[in-house]
């Protein structure tokens, strides 16, 4: 039995390429994007349910499967047994690890998890904002999206996890769906437990606020109830607690990233990317368009200047990735940016009721899934190098975890 080794790639054996299998889960996955779509039309909700239902299902087997090549998943697969270090100051995996060691598949299986809930996210924002029809075109929209790239194909299941869990919070802080500020306070605060990078992404989540202000605008306290009073309190005492624990760690990692680090990736600059922003910006053009929409109509829009001002953020991440300036920070906040710039657009073609202008973004990024992810994976070196798509070669029980050290 060979030993687990010392430097990535960490995945030597077990994988196997299963470009037909893959192409298959797939394919469900766009005919459930297209019952959803038919379902939404017909107004069947029962229909609708059960079809988002297999389709998050689908999405959190297919990569399952799909991470097991990735050296993130590996590594963690086989330190959550005995080395919690790995982790330490994200007391959510430190308490979850005793368990992701018995899931199917180990962190996989979690990784899986957390593309499902990606899934889920789209189509709950479908259900609430009554575009049914577009759910599942959405759901696939983000899961396969070259600009979640590093979060969902790599298995950077943590931050993933994390970033997702903000979600909310931006949603209220944008004002794009009618969200208490408990539930999405509760939801940043279990966001912090999950992964050191929680500042950076926090601040990401909270710029909405600013493309909201306006100089006019009044400022207006309101009182709080005595039970507000308290519950704003422990809230607040909770998240001195968590930035405490956290904020050693966070310093440290922080510290290596900018001294020691060199690695980094280049994920924000592939074709792909450019060709989705592009689809983006098109798609826009085509509202305007579509609904007469002037500069100034634009630019009185909240959510206009949200999508504008994450639309450059990106673009200031792929500068400094190109620039090689601090790009091992950015790179890895580039999908943070990315996530919320595709919720963001979402929301701002659901202001303008033109749900149909996210065509070209979704034939972009279905056309860089085919053709660059999923047809290519025949020629994948296995079990040679670190690589998304390469599926276990056996079930869960014939795993082996290699030799474990003695505790």
């Amino acid at each position: 039995m060979l030993a687990f080794p010392s430097v990535a790639p960490f995945r030597l054996d077990q994988v196997t390429a299963a470009p037909l299998l893959m192409a298959g889960l797939f394919a469900a996955q766009l005919a459930l994007a297209t019952a959803l779509a038919w379902a939404g039309v017909r107004q069947r909700a029962a229909f609708w349910w059960m079809a988002a239902l297999a389709l998050v299902a689908l999405v959190g087997l297919f990569f399952t499967l799909g991470s097991w090549g990735n050296s993130d998943t590996t590594k963690l697969s086989y330190y959550f047994s005995f080395d919690l270090s790995r982790v330490k100051g994200e007391a959510f995996w430190v308490l979850v690890a005793p368990w992701v060691v018995r899931l199917p598949y180990r962190m996989s299986a979690v990784h899986g998890l957390v593309v499902a809930s990606y899934a889920l996210a789209p189509l709950l924002l479908a259900w609430h904002w009554r575009a049914l029809a577009w759910a599942g075109w959405w759901s696939l929209l983000l899961c396969c999206s070259p600009l979640l790239r590093n979060f969902l194909q790599n298995g950077v299941s943590r931050q993933a996890l994390a970033t997702l869990l903000l979600v909310p919070l931006l949603l209220w802080a944008g004002r794009l769906a009618p969200l208490r500020r408990r539930w999405a306070a509760l939801a940043a605060l279990l966001s912090l437990t999950m992964h050191t990078a929680f500042a950076g992404s926090l601040a990401l989540a909270l710029l909405p606020r600013l493309a909201l202000l306006r100089p006019q605008m009044p400022l207006r306290p309101r009182l709080l109830r005595p039970a507000g009073v308290v519950a704003l309190l422990a809230l607040g005492a909770g998240l001195v607690l968590l930035v405490a624990l956290a904020l050693p760690t966070a310093l440290e990692k922080l510290g290596s990233y900018i001294q020691q680090e060199s690695y980094f990736n280049k994920y924000p600059l592939d074709q792909a990317v450019g060709r989705l922003q592009a689809a983006m910006l098109l798609g826009v053009l085509l509202t305007c368009w579509w609904r007469r929409l002037s500069w100034r109509t634009l630019l009185r829009c909240g959510v206009t200047r949200q999508l504008i001002l994450f639309g450059l953020l990106y673009h200031l991440m792929q500068w400094s990735v190109q620039a090689v300036w601090f790009p091992q920070i950015t790179s890895r906040l580039a999908d943070v940016v990315g996530l919320f710039l595709l919720v963001v657009y979402l929301a701002w073609l659901n202001r303008y009721q033109c749900h149909w202008a996210v065509l070209p973004a979704l034939f972009v990024t279905l056309d860089y899934w085919l053709m660059e992810r999923l047809l290519p994976s025949r020629q994948l070196t296995c079990g040679l190098d670190d690589n998304f798509l390469c599926i276990p070669d056996r079930w869960p029980w014939q795993i082996r975890y290699w030799d474990l050290p003695s505790r």
